[in-house]
């Protein structure tokens, strides 16, 4: 059974004011950010509202329901084009235009603008956890600032903000990068009050949208030419690292182990680049000599014992690459570690 909402207007605080009548919940304010608690009989949590300067708004939302909720989002005097940005479970958006449901995963961004037409609307499931921002642009109110992104937006992102109105229809899917997933969870996190956090959630907001803009301009190269990092790419990537780091004895090839994280050769090796600064194969030594290194301090193996541990075969290679990293040979290492145990 779903709970249902209709909010008529562009932008987030409108949309805020709207639902607080439709919920009965009351409004928090706090200098210019809106806040309503989501009732009891629906669930728990919170959406958030804060509307800037040239017609940027967004909203905030962290909540867990026991009841599915469909916001009907109607046109009022324009169609903005509005951002969405999922960082939990799943959740649909439909537009009046196909009455398809768009499904957006976790780590995933839906970038839209209606056309003529009366609705779109946002399908939250019940018994998820749900987390997300949504950005709001005004494009009319929007053109000033626009000069500010110029170096920033392709001639097709060009196209959609001349459409100030909201006459066409876009719709555009993808996966954001870590870039912008660190830059939202620093709205979500931020514990700071009064001007200070108005001013740092608004920075933050208008370094998503100029990440958002570059990102759409690489995703419409082949995907082995782009060059920025998807979140989704990075959770799979962290997976790698943290397979490498489970069992060090097994000799993964870079082949195999981006099998088995659902990654190709290259992709695996430039974001390891990214994140770790390092190549797959280097990350994987610095990681065995590290745990070599606290067993020497921890345990009473001796050094063979810890140099097959760590999946190395040679005792002579891995005392150099022990002695490269820390400036001792793993016996220089053990004689001194050993001697200030006892003294």
């Amino acid at each position: 059974m779903y709970k249902s909402a209709t909010a008529k207007a562009d932008n987030a605080v409108d949309i805020i004011n709207l639902l607080s009548d439709k919920l009965g919940a009351d409004i928090t304010k706090e200098n210019n950010e809106y806040c309503i608690d989501i009732p009891d009989e629906l669930g728990s949590g919170h959406l958030k509202a804060i509307q800037f300067d040239n017609g940027i708004s967004i909203i905030e939302a962290d909540m867990l329901l026991n009841k599915s909720f469909m916001i009907n989002f109607k046109k009022d005097e324009l169609n903005p084009l509005v951002l969405l940005f999922n960082t939990e479970s799943q959740i649909q958006h439909m537009d009046s235009s196909s009455d398809k449901k768009t499904k957006i995963e976790r780590y995933e961004s839906l970038m839209f603008s209606n056309d003529m037409k009366e609705y779109n609307t946002l399908l939250i499931n019940k018994s998820k956890p749900t987390s997300f921002i949504k950005i709001f642009i005004n494009r009319k109110e929007f053109e000033n600032k626009l000069d500010e992104f110029e170096e920033t937006i392709n001639t097709e992102l060009e196209s959609i903000f001349k459409d100030v109105n909201g006459v066409n229809f876009f719709n555009y899917k993808g996966h954001y990068s870590l870039t912008i997933s660190e830059a939202i969870d620093a709205i979500k996190n931020c514990d700071t009050e009064g001007l200070v956090r108005s001013l740092f959630i608004e920075a933050k907001t208008y370094e998503i949208l100029t990440l958002h803009f570059q990102q759409y301009t690489d995703d419409l190269n082949n995907p082995t030419k782009q060059k920025i990092l998807r979140r989704s790419t990075a959770s799979k990537i962290e997976k790698a690292a943290t397979l490498i780091k489970k069992d060090l004895t097994h000799d993964y090839s870079v082949n195999q182990l981006a099998s088995e994280v659902g990654l190709n050769q290259n992709t695996l090796q430039s974001g390891f680049q990214q994140l770790f600064k390092s190549s797959v194969n280097d990350y994987m030594r610095s990681k065995r000599i590290q745990k070599a290194k606290e067993l020497i301090e921890t345990t009473d193996l001796n050094i063979t014992e810890i140099t097959y541990s760590v999946g190395i075969n040679s005792r002579s290679y891995f005392s150099k690459l022990f002695k490269e990293k820390y400036k001792l040979t793993p016996k220089e290492y053990l004689t001194k570690v050993r001697k200030s145990k006892t003294a």
